[in-house]
């Protein structure tokens, strides 16, 4: 083969070369920006969707009544007034929850005085107090160098209870708490959340990962196509 045709031949490799590398740089980058950095995204999905975040504190007060009223006085005739001892924006959740649980263990229940139907005198009180309820976002992470973005997702709880007859007399206490956790897509987080409610829509971490993973690759593929650009002529 002539030297013309050897050069020609080589300058068509170092070209074709050169198209592969920008062809799959753009791909890389274009992966890595649209899907999250996500590879593995398909392995990942659940059978089911995660809870949202509203249900996810309601589990965890459902787990926590398992066990605070296994040793409650026994239901009877008399109404059971609920009081709450100091506001709190999760007032209304675990109220909702206490009327539930209390009205399938077949007591009667009344949440204002006006409801005892001027026989207050003979209905014991339930008083509640949220101690902690929280639910937040405490760490983001990567399935991978390159895997789907997830958040871990944590509920925390301290509750107190007591239960006192019209004229003040104590008959019983209780206090607990409850933590549980999960792991969630990020991108899922915005379905989650209920902005209604800032109890339920906690502030997402930081996440020094991806924070510089996508703009050294971005600078690696960037760095290479010059290099090939140049390397070329």
């Amino acid at each position: 083969m002539k030297v013309p045709e050897v050069r020609r031949a080589f300058s068509h490799r170092r070209r074709a070369r050169l198209i592969l590398g920008i062809f799959l740089a753009w791909l890389l980058v274009e992966l890595v920006m649209s899907t999250g950095g996500g590879f593995v995204q398909a392995e990942e999905v659940n059978e089911k969707s995660p809870p949202s975040n509203e249900e996810f504190l309601r589990q965890s007060v459902r787990s926590l009544f398992e066990r605070t009223f296994n040793d409650f006085p026994e239901a009877s005739t008399n109404l059971l007034l609920l009081r709450a001892e100091r506001e709190h924006p999760g007032n209304w959740l675990l109220e909702d929850e206490l009327v539930s649980y209390l009205l399938s263990m077949n007591y009667q229940v009344a949440l204002r005085s006006g409801e005892t139907d001027g026989n207050s005198e003979e209905s014991n009180s339930l008083f509640y107090r949220i101690i902690d309820m929280r639910l937040d976002y405490p760490k983001a992470e990567r399935k991978g160098f390159l895997g789907a973005r997830m958040v871990s997702r944590r509920s925390y709880l301290n509750l107190s209870f007591r239960l006192e007859e019209a004229t003040g007399k104590v008959l019983w206490t209780r206090r607990e708490q409850e933590e549980n956790s999960d792991l969630i897509k990020r991108s899922m987080v915005e379905s989650l959340n209920n902005e209604s409610y800032p109890l339920l829509s906690p502030s997402l971490p930081d996440d020094p990962q991806s924070r510089f993973l996508e703009p050294a690759l971005v600078a690696v593929v960037v760095g290479g196509l010059i290099y090939l650009f140049f390397a070329s002529r």
